[in-house]
């Protein structure tokens, strides 16, 4: 047996004096009425006095119980469900600093606006968001509470994480482990990204999604012609070990072959700034859903212990009636 509100029974504790001193107070009473009636009917009355202050007892009680929510027992509740689960995946590695994002923004910036828009036209889904740069965090678990979400993107910077490199992998592993067993939904990561994974290894990711039932949509920012990559100072740039810098681009055929895979879409953020194409594939995967799912449940016993106070001050008013016409 579990409560609701466990606190609430220690008001039982307090009972016992309390009946201890009606019973005083009965006692006392009744020896006002031993001289106006015989022995035999005396006894009579301190019965039924008695049985009337356990009546009391038992209904002060059972109200104390009900009201700290009672719970025990097993049941199977039916729950139709057609939305779904989506875990925001976003790159915060430092090449989405990068500004070929499209119109001279950020790449971080330009995801940050693809995530926005598909929130704004679909609140009606559950979030998550999760965070990957050297290593990956779960950032925010699944919620209805979109605004929770809207200013975590919103205040996103590539410093959110201070590990170094991009482990894509990571991010994805992470984002999986975020989706309930149980959940009902169908299960989708919505990853924005340049595509880079220096530090993971994307070969055989597609299978492990695949074998959980989540689907990849893969939002890609970036120019295909990439930039130099700055060091962490911001000042000089990060070269390898002949000289040359380091260039970071999209790497769409990687993304775009990852969303196939797992039977999702690519988006293009900077090239296209509608998500008109993501939110028909979300609809058209929160519409298919349409069988009865059924999950456990300890139901609520309240109503029998506020049932049974009532029945028990029933009893014990009739009893009053009795005892004052015995009086």
């Amino acid at each position: 047996m579990s409560f609701d509100m466990p606190q609430i029974l220690w008001f039982l504790a307090g009972l016992v004096p309390l009946w201890i001193l009606l019973i005083r107070r009965r006692s006392i009473r009744l020896t006002l009425y031993k001289a106006m009636t015989s022995p035999k009917g005396y006894q009579k009355l301190y019965r039924l006095s008695m049985k009337q202050a356990i009546l009391f007892l038992l209904c002060f009680s059972s109200l104390i119980i009900g009201l700290a929510g009672p719970r025990w027992g097993e049941r199977l509740v039916p729950e139709y469900y057609s939305g779904l689960d989506i875990v925001l995946a976003f790159d915060v590695s430092r090449s989405m600093d990068l500004k070929d994002g499209g119109e001279g923004l950020r790449r971080l910036d330009v995801a940050r606006q693809a995530a926005l828009s598909i929130l704004e036209a679909r609140p009606d889904f559950r979030y998550a968001v999760s965070l990957g740069k050297g290593k990956a965090v779960l950032a925010i678990p699944l919620t209805d509470d979109q605004e929770a979400v809207i200013n975590l993107i919103t205040s996103l910077s590539t410093d959110t994480l201070s590990a170094a490199g991009t482990n894509l992998q990571d991010l994805l592993e992470i984002a999986s482990q975020t989706f309930p067993e149980e959940s009902p939904g169908k299960r989708r990561i919505i990853l924005f990204s340049d595509g880079e994974d220096t530090k993971g290894s994307l070969t055989g990711i597609e299978r492990f999604l695949q074998a959980k039932g989540i689907g990849l949509i893969t939002v890609g920012v970036g120019s295909l012609q990439g930039l130099p990559v700055p060091q962490a100072d911001g000042k000089t740039l990060l070269r390898r070990a002949d000289g040359s810098p380091v260039l970071s681009q999209l790497r769409e055929n990687q993304l775009q072959q990852l969303a196939e895979l797992t039977g999702g879409i690519y988006w293009n953020a900077s090239r296209e700034s509608s998500p008109e194409a993501v939110l028909a594939y979300l609809d058209s995967q929160a519409s298919s859903r349409a069988s009865l799912e059924y999950r456990r449940e300890v139901p609520s016993r309240q109503v029998w212990f506020i049932l049974a106070a009532l029945l028990f001050f029933t009893v014990a008013r009739f009893l009053e009636e009795g005892l004052w016409k015995k009086r």
